[in-house]
């Protein structure tokens, strides 16, 4: 009901006494003068006028003068009736006390509370001024609600009546015992026609559906309820033609010609499928994988669903710019339509820009990218991306030095809109789900001060999307070569020494051949665009590598001479593990502009068969875990965080090393509200991170190793805020974070924190800014 009250109170600093927005106001209009805004005005419009006036302007010049003028006297415009920029923007101009709002207000919710089903609520308010403040407190009394004792649903229509009474249309959003909300009467007309409407009614209206209140029930029994009677009524009046169930009596299917095609060259070549006929001009598309993606179907009964289905699949294909579905009733049957505009068939594209992604400096990237569609005429895409970048990171671990990652990659994909599979059956049937085969090949090149590492990956790929919710995807082959050309020798020096405490992440930079089969399940509510939602999400993950090796184990042998020819033997390290990710998170929406989120996320991954010559005893070390950084724990530098009461690794040369575990926990909370706005939304966080990550294998006693008698002391904990610019097109962020609790000295440290050295990464505890580009999660 609070929403329902327009006037609110200034808005203060943390809840504190404090009103920073109305003291900018004040200090605007201080200095304001609105006749200076209202001559500045007329001035500005009386000038535009004599120009204008002007005929021997040109069309451009016009258009030039006119673009011109407008900003000048909207800016004027604004300074009249919203006052100055101080006043405008920062500011928040005082909200004062009416009376004659409040009695709007008790009206608001008196008919709140009716439509809710509290016939008999009463409503009173009453001002308290204090402090040349005043307090709106508004009574309510509810009354006896109305709750439903009995529904009935009745149609003349056989069809219609057979209908709303089995299956899901027995499913009536007013059910006996709830309470009576006049809201749902709008929910049951919608269902009812989307019922309707999927079963053939195609031009079946909600505007045929009435309903009866029987509200003279007198139950002598119960006094602390009112109880009522709703029958509901269908299709029982004008117009016929919402009672009559269509069937579909043709299908047609148009390509457009391409943009600016000579007219000679525009001859339609007309091809029928499965009853459904498909006209080309000058782009030709497999009549086959349409047809698996139009739910429609001649002769078939007409259904909004499948409409709606047929239009989402061919708009997912990436193949064209336009698709109308349109159906023409005329002479009693139905007549469809889809109508389809191609995209360009090449496409190239170049992205520049900088890298600020977790707490990095910012550093260059270029993507060039090329796309050709439709290249075997089966809406296929093949893809070609060059992407070259530097990434760089300064201060680390309190030393004066400049990190810097080069990476370049090179990655060509091509995309089949169906499930290619030996069983041709079902290469076509599952066309409504928008299914997609992805057949990937790149190579990838990393330059970072530990190590010079390179990989060539292929991979192919099955993915489903049934909904807008829900994303299925598996990938049966997925193989990787990795070669390790360089590794600093004091990383060297690290990793013999973790090997003589019994960790052998040296193995992952040894050339490797990695093979793996995963899974992946997306399940998100949340809403593409406008106000935050109360919404979940789900991703979760499992991953088998080296699953082939537990049947065919000759197959090393083979891979060596492909990949090594003329080689000795075992010259690669081949990988046995099973890896497992789980990601969930939960938005509450508090008001239109903010909401609280809280994140978990768990992962772990096992090594197993490196006792047998040439299998590593440790995965690859791109499927380890890592914590701390922008999306984890932001107290941390990225992946610096653990595993467990380790001690931060430096080299000699004071060289940060990431700090890689095998099992990973982490949760997040997080507030998230609007502050202001400034070319764009400036939005604020608060939020509370805790997670780290730790080794299952190793010595017993490492610090890094996962044990229950310490598990809960080797938890960092770290709080901070962030600013968040939001441009609607992109999100800039910038998080601060600091610790609460160091599971390294095992002790709280949020005391430590210095307010005249906070960002001197010398201490103990600093503020640690985090740069990204998006939201963490």
């Amino acid at each position: 009901m609070e929403a329902l009250i327009p006037t609110k109170p200034n808005r203060r600093f943390l809840a504190l006494p404090l009103y920073p927005y109305l003291w900018l106001y004040r200090v605007g209009e201080s200095v304001y003068n609105k006749e200076h805004y209202r001559r500045r005005f007329s001035d500005l419009t009386l000038e535009y006028q004599i120009k204008a006036a002007d005929t021997s302007l040109t069309t451009k010049a016009q258009n030039k003068l006119r673009k011109k003028y407008a900003r000048r006297i909207e800016k004027a415009r604004l300074g009249v009736d919203e006052g100055n920029w101080w006043m405008r923007v920062p500011g928040e101009p005082p909200v004062f006390h009416s009376k004659a709002d409040v009695e709007k207000n008790l009206e608001k919710i008196r008919s709140y509370l009716f439509n809710r089903g509290f016939f008999e609520a009463t409503v009173s308010a009453k001002s308290d001024t204090s402090f040349q403040r005043v307090r709106n407190t508004y009574h309510i009394t509810e009354g006896r609600p109305t709750i439903i004792r009995d529904v009935t649903v009745r149609s003349r229509n056989k069809d219609i009546d057979s209908l709303l009474h089995h299956g899901r249309g027995a499913n009536s959003k007013l059910r006996q015992g709830d309470r009576y909300d006049q809201a749902v009467f709008e929910e049951e007309r919608i269902r009812i026609e989307s019922l309707l409407k999927n079963n053939g009614f195609f031009a079946f209206g909600r505007q045929n559906i009435s309903f009866l209140i029987n509200d003279t029930i007198r139950l002598d029994t119960d006094s602390l309820r009112k109880t009522i009677d709703i029958r509901t009524y269908v299709a029982n009046t004008p117009p016929a033609g919402g009672q009559k169930r269509f069937r579909i009596d043709s299908l047609v299917v148009d390509i457009q010609p391409s943009n600016g095609l000579p007219a000679a060259l525009n001859i339609a070549d007309t091809v029928t499928y499965q009853g459904i006929m498909y006209i080309h001009r000058d782009k030709r598309y497999s009549p086959r994988i349409l047809n698996s993606m139009i739910r429609l179907r001649p002769d078939s009964v007409f259904s909004q669903l499948d409409e709606r289905y047929t239009q989402r699949q061919l708009s997912l294909t990436d193949q064209f710019q336009f698709v109308n579905v349109m159906f023409d009733s005329t002479g009693n049957k139905l007549n469809g339509r889809i109508n389809m505009i191609p995209l360009n068939k090449y496409e190239l594209s170049t992205d520049l820009g900088l890298n600020v992604i977790q707490s990095q400096a910012p550093g260059p990237f270029a993507t060039f990218s090329y796309k050709i569609r439709n290249v075997f005429n089966g809406l296929e895409n093949f893809e070609v991306n060059l992407r070259g970048g530097i990434e760089a990171v300064s201060g680390y671990g309190g030393r004066n030095l400049l990190y810097r990652s080069t990476e370049l990659g090179l990655n060509s994909s091509l995309t089949f809109p169906q499930l290619l599979v030996p069983v041709g059956g079902i290469r076509y049937k599952y066309g409504h789900l928008n299914p997609k085969t992805q057949v990937n090949l790149g190579y990838n090149y990393v330059d970072r001060p530990e190590y010079v590492r390179t990989s060539i990956k292929s991979a192919a790929t099955y993915s489903l999307q049934p909904n807008n919710h829900v994303f299925y995807n598996l990938s049966l082959i997925d193989l990787s070569v990795l070669n390790t050309q360089r590794i600093n020798s004091e990383f060297q020096q690290l990793l013999d020494s973790l090997a003589i405490q019994g960790n052998n992440l040296r193995n992952s930079f040894l050339r490797s051949f990695v093979s793996d089969i995963n899974f992946t399940f997306v399940y998100n509510t949340n809403p593409l665009f406008g106000a935050p939602e109360n919404a979940r999400y789900l991703r979760a993950s499992v991953e088998s590598g080296g699953t082939t090796l537990n049947f065919l184990p000759g197959q090393m042998n083979i891979i060596n001479k492909i990949v090594n020819p003329g080689a000795g033997r075992d010259t690669l390290q081949f990988f046995k593990y099973i890896r497992w990710n789980f990601d969930f998170r939960k938005y509450w929406r508090i008001s239109n502009t903010s909401s609280f989120v809280a994140r978990i996320n768990a992962g772990g991954v096992h090594s197993y068969g490196g006792g047998r010559r040439g299998i590593s005893s440790v995965p690859p070390y791109e499927k380890y875990f890592f914590a701390g950084g922008s999306n984890s724990v932001r107290a941390w530098l990225p992946r610096r965080l653990g595993p467990g009461s380790t001690k931060p690794r430096y080299t000699s040369n004071n060289l940060s090393i990431e700090s890689p575990g095998e099992f990973l926990l982490e949760g997040n909370l997080e507030l998230r509200g609007h502050l202001a706005n400034f070319f764009g939304k400036i939005n604020y966080a608060l939020f509370l991170d805790a997670g780290n990550v730790w080794n299952m294998s190793g010595s017993e006693l490492g610090p890094g190793t996962l044990r229950a008698n310490r598990f809960f002391k080797e938890i960092a904990v770290g709080t901070g805020f962030g600013l968040r610019y939001d441009f609607s097109f992109v999100v800039l962020r910038f998080d601060f974070g600091a610790k609460v609790y160091d599971p390294f000295l095992q002790r709280f440290v949020l005391d430590e924190l210095k307010f005249n050295k906070l960002f001197n990464n010398r201490q103990t505890n600093f503020l640690n800014l985090n740069i990204g580009v998006g939201y963490p999660f």
